[in-house]
């Protein structure tokens, strides 16, 4: 099976959850035998027209890197036509019998029509709400969390007002055509069931999703201690965050709750790039006056060193402050036998039966953190239990991911050879709503004042 996957970044480009997922499932997917190809995009800082890098992984993946030009989120179809070109340069060159989209951020959405017109079986993953939301985490930039687009309305009235009733016809626009988007996959893949019902609900056509979780690499999955080897001191805490050091993960939760929890002496380790100086020197300063509490910022990590840097470790936090499709760092830490405090947002939950393998606490209450953190510091009986449960937890290893998700490609290739395609008024409907979005100005901000008033009259 010729399969290639598409992915709005891949290293060393961004190390974040994406990148780590497309890597750990291309290479899996290697060594179940499969021909793979990756597509990824490197923005550059200038308007230059985006070029094409060829690449070859050890493993002999081919990887297809498209360089340069701009991203905005609100002109997210800036160099399309150059990025539309050379995505079909590789179409042809690669000739997959499966496209598998992982992320389209800084990727022109057509992508996945012009691997349907080319008779490609097409699979789209929903690693986050990017179809839904144009920020991708459903929370507007006030702070305040988003259940969706309304039709575009809540985009036009919060996150992109400007005070002009024209905004409203140019989010919808976008709503819609990211909606009939979705009904092109052949096979739409989600993380987690909370992922899957929301889709479902939003877009209407559940027979085509698939739930399979993110695998866990073999490296993390090596078994862990089985017990901790020195006992420590009641009201005493070590405490670990994982991924991505930013504001919206909710780090500063963690300090927050420990000012309020007066545990004797805490160390809390944070893992995972920070791309924000002033949020990691905001976290430092924020620390600094809280009474036995030790901050360490270690910074971007290899997932082979988890076994070490978790040694020691009490529990992995996660104040997750928007709702997550799945959290593999979550399972991370499970799968090396350390519990997890979760926010209940999103898919966190999916993975913690409460009091058994960790604990939930609302995302908001950073006082409901601190009676938590605070009774693990002294209770070491409780924290042992959660151990135990977590050490026995069930964790997909990435390459059972990796065959479910072949097993994905198979259902779509077979829905493609039975001649399923979409009809010619589906993509009819496609390019009046693409052209439209050309109109409005999601590629030249210049033209937005002109079209908007044009399209909407």
């Amino acid at each position: 099976m010729r399969i290639m996957l598409v992915s709005h970044r891949y290293l060393p480009d961004g190390v974040a959850g994406i990148e780590r997922i497309t890597q750990s499932l291309a290479a899996d997917l290697v060594r179940l035998g499969e021909d793979v190809s990756i597509l990824s995009r490197r923005p550059g800082p200038s308007n230059a027209a985006p070029r094409m890098m060829r690449e070859r992984l050890p493993d002999g993946t081919r990887l297809y890197r498209l360089v340069g030009g701009d991203v905005a989120l609100d002109r997210f179809l800036n160099h399309h036509e150059e990025l539309e070109r050379l995505f079909t340069s590789a179409l042809v060159e690669a000739a997959p019998d499966v496209v598998h989209v992982l992320h389209l951020i800084g990727l022109p959405p057509r992508l996945i029509e012009i691997a349907e017109r080319n008779g490609t079986a097409v699979v789209l993953s929903l690693q986050d709400f990017y179809f839904a939301c144009p920020l991708a985490h459903l929370q507007k930039v006030s702070g305040e969390l988003c259940s969706g687009p309304d039709g575009g309305r809540e985009c036009a009235s919060t996150c992109f007002a400007d005070g002009r009733p024209e905004t409203y016809t140019r989010w919808g626009i976008r709503t819609a055509y990211f909606r009939r988007l979705l009904s092109l996959a052949d096979r739409i893949i989600c993380p987690s069931y909370y992922v899957a019902s929301y889709f479902d609900a939003l877009a209407g056509d559940g027979d085509r999703i698939r739930v399979v979780p993110n695998g866990v690499p073999a490296q993390v999955m090596e078994p862990p201690p089985a017990e901790e080897s020195e006992p420590k001191e009641p009201g005493t805490l070590s405490i670990a965050f994982l991924g991505a050091v930013v504001a919206h993960k909710g780090a500063h939760v963690i300090l927050e709750a420990l000012e309020l929890a007066h545990i004797p002496s805490a160390e809390l380790l944070l893992l995972g790039f920070a791309p924000d100086p002033s949020y990691a020197r905001s976290l430092r300063k924020r620390a600094e006056p809280i009474p036995g509490v030790k901050l360490r910022l270690y910074g971007a990590y290899r997932q082979e060193e988890l076994r070490y840097l978790l040694d020691g470790v009490d529990c992995v936090v996660t104040p997750s402050q928007v709702p997550e499709t799945f959290s593999i760092t979550t399972r991370e830490a499970l799968a090396r036998g350390i519990p997890a405090l979760v926010s209940r947002l999103g898919a966190l939950p999916e993975a913690i039966s409460d009091g058994e393998n960790g604990l939930l606490f609302a995302h908001d209450r950073p006082a409901e953190l601190a009676a938590t953190l605070r009774g693990l510091a002294f209770d070491r009986e409780l924290l042992e239990g959660l151990r135990a449960g977590a050490r026995k937890t069930r964790i997909m290893p990435a390459v059972e991911h990796a065959e479910a998700v072949r097993n994905v490609y198979a259902e779509a290739i077979d829905e493609v050879l039975a001649g399923r395609a979409p009809s010619a008024g589906d993509l009819a409907e496609l390019q009046f709503l693409y052209d439209t979005l050309l109109e409005l100005g999601f590629a030249r901000a210049e033209a937005a004042d002109r079209t908007l008033r044009r399209v909407a009259s």
